[in-house]
């Protein structure tokens, strides 16, 4: 169903993986987490994603790059560097499509791991409904959009982050106005591209407008359908507008293109880390069309809460969700929870609602573990069908 172009995602790699972190606090934590979600939830491709990321710079960073001199060493970190995110980034979309293709019955193939482009084709059931094709379409870009709202939220939490975590939500943040734009620029007026062009971004598009429309792509007179046009036309340019609403992307360009040496804290509208508020942007493809978050957070004496409101077209799409961190805390254990709350079509009003429990092991050791319970609904990363969500991590903090 689908093959990738990524080369000139390469250059964009490329351009914000050259620098090497210095610059870090005494709240910052290097968190190595990897977890297993039950329900193909996409925090299996996103959450081990930002961990492989983690790991492979740091062992070339600690382990390798010391024992060359500082020149070679600088450059040798710059070109792994720059593998090291291309691939993860890749492979984590990649795996996004491979879970959701299962979940709907399908299969995802890897035909090669060649450089810089793998190839991979999707097969889904003949039989397939529009919503379950265009999950298993839309599954890489949400898993972008999974670490940018991780990473996001982690920046605010600690009151900052490493360059490179910062640079990879950046990279992440812009795969989807990279692909519509540069990667495979469509016109959205021409028949073919509807016919002829396959995988992302038209078939992200297709299949949510052949449900919206009663598969009502052409006019008769054989012209694509002004509707269809204007939605397509409408992602593309909030993908990027509604990025660069969020002030936290400034500090993401900072880290990829700035000073190595600066600490980078996130900016508060109102306040400051202690007794505060701000807020971050997010752009989302899903089932129901493109999807608008923004994500208030809101610091008050010692107590962090997000609080985010959510809008889509062309299905109506609304929702509101809140996470209170640490909601209990003790020296070894800690509580968060959180609720989300939407009223969408197709899928009518509905919620879901998780707790986090988190059990200190040691200094450096620890167990996370998840639970909630959703009714039917679109939530990103997770499946559409009511049901109860579960997994579990292990986490190590490193030092950096």
């Amino acid at each position: 169903m689908k093959s990738k172009t990524y080369s000139v995602a390469l250059l964009l790699v490329a351009l914000i993986s050259w620098n090497p972190t210095n610059a870090q606090d005494s709240l910052w934590v290097r968190k190595y987490q990897f977890g297993i979600y039950n329900q193909y939830d996409l925090r299996n491709s996103s959450l081990n994603g930002i961990t492989t990321h983690r790991i492979l710079h740091d062992a070339f960073r600690k382990g390798i790059k010391p024992k060359m001199n500082e020149k070679l060493g600088n450059v040798s970190y710059g070109v792994f560097s720059f593998a090291a995110t291309y691939l993860t980034l890749i492979w984590s979309h990649e795996f996004g499509h491979s879970l959701r293709a299962k979940q709907v019955g399908g299969n995802f193939n890897i035909h090669n791991v060649a450089l810089p482009i793998p190839y991979t084709t999707m097969h889904l059931p003949e039989n397939i409904n529009l919503v379950d094709e265009a999950l298993s379409v839309t599954a890489g870009f949400e898993v972008n959009y999974i670490s940018v709202r991780s990473l996001q939220r982690e920046f605010i939490l600690q009151n900052g982050s490493f360059n490179e975590d910062l640079a990879f939500s950046f990279a992440n943040r812009l795969m989807y106005p990279l692909y519509v734009s540069v990667i495979i620029p469509a016109d959205p007026e021409d028949k073919d591209v509807w016919i002829n062009t396959a995988g992302d971004p038209i078939h992200v598009a297709l299949p949510v407008f052949k449900n919206y429309s009663g598969n009502q792509v052409f006019m008769a007179d054989s012209t694509v359908n002004p509707k269809l046009v204007t939605l397509y036309k409408q992602s593309a340019l909030l993908s990027i507008l509604f990025n660069l609403a969020d002030p936290q992307l400034y500090r993401e360009v900072g880290a990829s293109f700035g000073d190595v040496n600066k600490t980078r804290r996130p900016i508060f509208i109102i306040g400051d880390f202690n007794h505060g508020w701000t807020y971050g942007t997010l752009f989302n493809v899903s089932p129901l069309g493109y999807e608008l978050y923004l994500n208030n957070y809101v610091h008050l004496q010692g107590n962090q809460l997000s609080v985010y409101v959510k809008y889509g077209k062309p299905f109506k799409n609304n929702g509101l969700g809140l996470i209170w961190n640490d909601l209990i805390q003790t020296n070894n254990i800690s509580v968060s929870t959180g609720v989300e709350l939407w009223d969408q079509d197709l899928f009518g009003k509905g919620f879901l609602g998780e707790v986090n429990l988190k059990i200190k092991l040691s200094e450096r050791v620890g167990l996370l573990l998840y639970a909630g319970y959703k009714t039917n609904g679109y939530v990103l990363g997770k499946q559409i069908e009511k049901g109860f969500n579960y997994g579990a991590s292990i986490c190590y903090k490193a030092k950096y």
